[in-house]
């Protein structure tokens, strides 16, 4: 099946390959020959048969592309599960209790980028959606540009640069018993971020488990990880403020660091 990637970290992808056929390929060669044969006339060399035999060679060199490199690495983790610890989920509910910190994944999902994540985005966000409504109302000579306060704009600034360009995403898997979540790297998106939605499938390695009761914040907040562990233990364990607050995943949960996404 051809898969159209939406995202795929190439480093990531570049090392899981070397590690696995012990080092990186640059391009690879492809050599074609092709034999006709004939009944010839004087002066043509002749087989035993009496044919006249030709012989074409040629040469194809391919360039070896992220996309053909995320379709050998799926090939050579399913040869060897064992030693890549890789796991194709086929049905989510019964699975999933199987999975274990470290194990490479490969699930169905209906993902989304929760809305507080877009809103603080520093490219396409709130912020941004605000200073071009500004900037319209002040160009037509309208009073209609909203009205907020710039001190509390530069707050949403400021968290939105310490986030930085990466969204996060949400993952509901068929069963919707479970969540997968993880941080995409802006540089490696192969689609605009809003058509991140629906259903696709995701591939990576699981990073941390949230049990039933567990929360965890999907806003990285600046000064977050300097806090001791036994006080980023108590945030967590406060959860979300509302049933409306998107920025924390509830478990069960798998965190991922997603190498790619594909339909």
């Amino acid at each position: 099946m051809l898969k159209n990637l939406l995202y795929l970290n190439e480093s990531a992808l570049g090392d899981y390959l070397s590690a696995l056929e012990g080092g990186a390929r640059s391009s690879v060669e492809d050599r074609g020959q092709r034999s006709a044969g004939s009944r010839g006339g004087a002066g043509q060399a002749f087989e035993p048969d009496g044919r006249y035999a030709r012989e074409d060679e040629k040469t194809v060199r391919l360039t070896d592309t992220p996309p053909s490199q995320f379709e050998r690495l799926m090939a050579l983790v399913a040869a060897d599960p064992a030693l890549s610890g890789w796991v194709a989920i086929q049905d989510s509910e019964s699975e999933s209790q199987d999975l274990h910190v470290g194990a490479f994944i490969d699930v169905s999902c209906d993902i989304q980028v929760p809305s507080m994540i877009k809103a603080l985005a520093p490219q396409g966000g709130m912020v941004a959606a605000v200073k071009a409504l500004r900037e319209i109302g002040s160009t037509m000579g309208s009073g209609q540009s909203p009205q907020i306060d710039d001190s509390k704009l530069a707050m949403f600034e400021t968290l939105g640069n310490f986030i930085g360009g990466d969204l996060v995403v949400v993952g509901e898997t068929d069963s919707e018993a479970w969540k997968v979540a993880g941080r995409l790297r802006n540089d490696h998106l192969r689609v605009a971020a809003d058509e991140l939605d629906g259903t696709v499938r995701m591939v990576g390695k699981v990073s941390r488990k949230l049990g039933e009761k567990d929360f965890k914040p999907l806003l990285a907040l600046p000064g977050l990880d300097m806090l001791p562990r036994a006080q980023r233990r108590e945030i967590e364990a406060k959860g979300p403020s509302g049933a409306e607050d998107d920025s924390w995943l509830k478990g069960p949960a798998l965190m991922l660091e997603i190498l790619a996404i594909y339909r």
